[in-house]
């Protein structure tokens, strides 16, 4: 039909210019296909469905490999049988296409399933993502160089986004191994401080308990030495009042004249002596009371001491054995190098890959 020409302007074919000629061949290939649909009928056109539901199945998946390949033949056929009709690009376009567009989903759980699932045996090839790279992370203390480099290099991310993900596994697992060592020291802190506030406040009370007591008993041993002075100061004024009481009455007398001279100087000597014993008495009490509250007091200021020191003591030694322990831990946390490991090989790791992927392929 491209060679029909009806009215020609110098070079310019007013049939073309007008479109009437892919008008012709529209009809023409219109009247072609009306007459396949005439032939065939619409029974061909549901085979190519029926063609897949019909295909080979084996043991392991739905569309055997000879079921695929009479499944290729089968289409092949039928795009060369309808090409007859409409030609070759709408014959191949119309079926191919179709089935590779429109029936995609449908076929992804049979058809392509199944040629994925045989291909995948010998040939799989699915490229790897950022997990992986997060994975390798996560071993990185443990996995060989050359393993990780094999497994981060078919990952399709740009080099600072596998190492992100690099570091992200490697923080967790430099997180799983100081969690344990550090809860651990968290809680032998928490178990010492506990105590030394629970032994501390046992030490306040017991103090302040047995200060009072020692307090409160040696106040009553003081009220009852102050009732012994009291009493013995009593019983002496007495005798004193008493040896008033006769020096006035043998002074009566002998002014009376019932006594002579000898006689009243012989009283008065008496009433002296009497006199000088009772202070004696009363000074030897006196001396006697106060050694002993020197005694108690002496006492008590020597078992406060010896308690204090004891208790605090113990509680020195307590604290001191709970701080090697968490000072050992400590050590060992400082000491640990995981950090700086994580890191040197995550970079060294970096490094490579950028190298790796500078070098290309050669496909020739």
């Amino acid at each position: 039909m491209s060679g029909l020409r009806f009215v020609n302007i110098g070079e310019v074919d007013l049939i073309e210019l007008l479109t009437v000629d892919d008008t012709l061949k529209g009809l023409i290939r219109r009247g072609k296909l009306w007459l396949f649909n005439t032939l065939f009928g619409d029974q061909w056109w549901s085979d190519l469905f029926g063609v897949i539901q019909k295909a080979d199945y084996s043991k392991s998946v739905t569309v055997s490999p000879h079921g695929i390949v009479q499944v290729v033949k089968e289409y092949m056929q039928r795009a060369i049988d309808a090409s007859t009709a409409v030609g070759e690009e709408l014959g191949s376009e119309g079926i191919m296409e179709m089935l590779s567009e429109g029936l995609s989903s449908a076929l992804e759980t049979n058809f392509n399933g199944s040629l994925q699932y045989i291909l995948n045996v010998w040939k799989g090839s699915l490229p790897p993502d950022l997990s992986h790279a997060v994975s390798i992370g996560q071993r990185l203390d443990r996995v060989e160089h050359l393993y990780a480099l094999s497994q981060l290099a078919p990952i399709g991310h740009a080099p600072q986004a596998i190492l992100e993900a690099l570091i992200s596994g490697a923080d967790v697992r430099l997180r799983e191994k100081f969690s344990t060592v550090k809860e651990q020291h968290a809680e032998l802190i928490r178990a010492k401080n506990a105590l030394m506030t629970e032994h501390l406040t046992q030490m306040h009370n017991y103090i302040a308990n047995l200060l009072n007591e020692l307090v409160f008993n040696a106040v009553a041993v003081i009220d009852q030495i102050h009732g012994m002075i009291n009493a013995i100061a009593q019983e002496h004024l007495a005798r004193l009042n008493q040896l008033e009481d006769n020096l006035e009455a043998n002074r009566a007398r002998y002014e009376a004249g019932l006594i002579d001279d000898t006689k009243y100087e012989q009283r008065l000597t008496e009433i002296d002596i009497d006199i000088d014993s009772t202070m004696e008495t009363w000074q030897n009490w006196m001396d006697r009371l106060n050694t002993l509250i020197s005694n108690l007091a002496n006492k008590i200021d020597a078992i406060k001491s010896s308690i204090v020191d004891t208790l605090k003591s113990a509680i020195s030694d307590y604290e001191s054995a709970i701080n090697a322990v968490a000072n050992m831990l400590k050590d060992a946390i400082a000491t640990l190098d995981d950090d700086a490991t994580l890191k040197d090989k995550a970079l060294e790791l970096y490094e490579d890959l950028k190298a790796y992927r500078k070098a290309g392929f050669k496909y020739e």
